[in-house]
């Protein structure tokens, strides 16, 4: 990746993480670079800054309570009203532990039913939970604790 590319994604990302204002949430670049260092520097670019840090955010806000074992799934069609954030398109969101092939999983069954993918987020974030489930931290890593 060129450096202005380089510039042009830390650039967008600390965009989307100074709409939630100052003190809102400690590490917040942080854990858009970790939720998002899998899509293309382009993919960001082509989207709002509100709406990639809505995006994560309700992604996270999903992961907060999932007993180890378990899915939590959602699927939205966000409003600035309801979700804080917008897309013209439907958003499913998937917190599971590691699974092979989720991905693959959730696109053929997206697009078995002819619907098109617009948009593919898959944030590999490693966690640390209590006992019942509740996110504590989202680690700067890729290795498990």
């Amino acid at each position: 990746m060129t450096t202005s590319l380089e510039q042009s994604r830390l650039h967008v990302l600390q965009a989307a993480a100074r709409l939630a204002g100052k003190g809102q949430s400690p590490g917040l670049e942080t854990f858009l670079a970790r939720y998002y260092r899998h899509v293309s520097t382009e993919d960001l670019l082509a989207r709002d800054p509100e709406d990639l840090l809505g995006a994560a955010l309700s992604h996270r806000d999903l992961a907060r309570d999932r007993p180890v074992g378990t899915a939590a799934v959602a699927a939205y069609n966000p409003t600035v009203e309801s979700q804080g954030w917008v897309s013209g398109h439907t958003v499913v969101q998937v917190v599971t532990d590691d699974m092979p092939f989720l991905v693959d999983s959730v696109t053929m069954a997206v697009t078995g039913r002819d619907r098109g993918l617009y948009f593919l987020v898959h944030p590999q974030l490693v966690v640390r939970r209590d006992v019942t489930g509740q996110l504590e931290e989202i680690l700067d890593t890729d290795r498990p604790p």
